[in-house]
């Protein structure tokens, strides 16, 4: 049966720039659930990425609340919020955001590192999630020495490898070609299946196929979930 793994209630954020005032996301209300793939669509400027940011525990909401696995975010501390990121969210970028220097394994472990865990315990675990996503073989390249597609799915590995139940996605699919496409969609679908609540920010409606609900936004509402 879905869950409600985090919740939107009447959230609202304003930005305040000199006499400028900035409504990113109006009044919204949302929920999201585990076993569901969600698509947040809309043209840029509608509120899909402060909504998500909302939902990531990134930022705070103006107005309203946010509520994440049973927690409100308003009132924590941010040592606090970041340990509700780590424990419960997992963030997954179009331009991947993996660490240069690092090998395809050291950027999975790195989260786990975060955590406290040991060098050995967090490379065995990470390694654990590269198999899962066949991507054991390329555990020591670089990512410079790794395809747009398969730089994506190490930072689906980076993402889940402290089992989050909500897995956050900006854009992941807008700098792959078709077929690797496929295949993160197939994998974001499959980890939706098996009980994680997945949202994906897009304006791309070929992955409506995917998805068990589309959301969509107009200027810094929700206009239907």
């Amino acid at each position: 049966m879905a869950e409600v793994l985090a919740r939107l209630e009447q959230a609202k954020k304003v930005y305040q720039t000199g006499d400028t005032r900035i409504v990113a996301l109006d009044h919204t209300s949302m929920e999201v659930r585990s076993h569901e793939l969600v698509l947040l669509e809309g043209p840029s400027g509608s509120g899909k990425t402060t909504l998500l940011s909302l939902l990531g525990c990134v930022i705070y909401p103006t107005e309203g609340k946010v509520m994440v696995r049973s927690t409100y975010t308003t009132g924590l501390t941010d040592r606090q919020l970041s340990r509700l990121r780590l424990q419960h969210i997992g963030f997954v970028f179009q331009n991947f955001n993996l660490i240069a220097p690092f090998t395809a394994l050291d950027n999975v472990a790195f989260p786990l590192r975060l955590m406290g865990k040991s060098g050995r315990q967090a490379r065995r675990e990470a390694l654990q999630q590269l198999e899962k996503l066949g991507m054991a073989d390329r555990r020591f390249n670089r990512p410079r020495e790794l395809s747009g597609g398969q730089k994506q799915r190490v930072a689906i590995a980076r993402a889940l490898v402290t089992n989050p139940g909500i897995l956050l996605c900006d854009e992941p699919t807008a700098s792959l070609d078709h077929g690797s496409l496929e295949k993160v969609m197939e994998e974001l679908k499959m980890l939706s299946q098996e009980g994680k609540a997945v949202v994906v920010v897009t304006h791309d409606p070929r992955l409506e196929s995917y998805a068990d609900r589309v959301v969509s936004m107009e200027d810094g509402r929700v206009v239907n979930t």
